[in-house]
């Protein structure tokens, strides 16, 4: 990417992502643990932290940013002050195939990375839809984080799009 070139980034969360964590759960895969987890009063994190990563991103001036509505993304964007362009929604609540089908539709829509929050699971949805060609980043929020494809917080996922949005990564 030149310097003068705008990124064009789309964003995806898994709102359930690490549910099960806090409510000693092995995680969040599937409804039923999904729904186990809300019913003993875990709040979902994902999109705190998605909105964490993203506050690195309020000033980029060479950003376009593509989204999933409501918790998937959207709102995250706003509560960061990030503009977005919302390209789709799901019905709450989300799983697997929502995933797959919204980073599908970012990619689609010209997404040429995907920034997203969750966890493992998650990771293997976007590999499932993306297969090995678009660059993807995770910001962490899921209980078993095994993958080298999360940045180390969600601060330090924004900051390192917020070089390379500034054409700082690369030449």
């Amino acid at each position: 990417m030149k310097v003068d070139e705008s990124l064009c980034l789309g964003v995806l969360v898994n709102p359930y992502a690490g549910l099960g964590g806090s409510v000693a759960l092995k995680g969040s895969d599937g409804e039923e643990t999904r729904d186990e987890a809300l019913r003993r009063g875990a709040e979902p994190q994902a999109p705190a932290r998605m909105t964490r990563a993203l506050k690195a991103l309020a000033d980029a001036q060479n950003l376009t940013v593509l989204t999933w509505a409501g918790e998937m993304g959207e709102t995250s964007c706003r509560e960061a002050g990030l503009s977005c362009q919302v390209i789709g929604q799901s019905a709450m609540p989300s799983g697997p195939q929502d995933t797959r089908r919204a980073a599908e539709a970012l990619k689609g829509a010209g997404a040429e990375m995907i920034l997203f929050a969750g966890g493992d699971g998650t990771a293997r949805d976007l590999v499932d839809a993306l297969g090995q060609g678009t660059p993807v980043l995770g910001v962490p929020a899921g209980c078993k984080m095994h993958s080298a494809v999360y940045a180390i917080n969600p601060e330090a996922a924004g900051s390192l799009l917020a070089e390379l949005a500034g054409g700082e990564l690369v030449g």
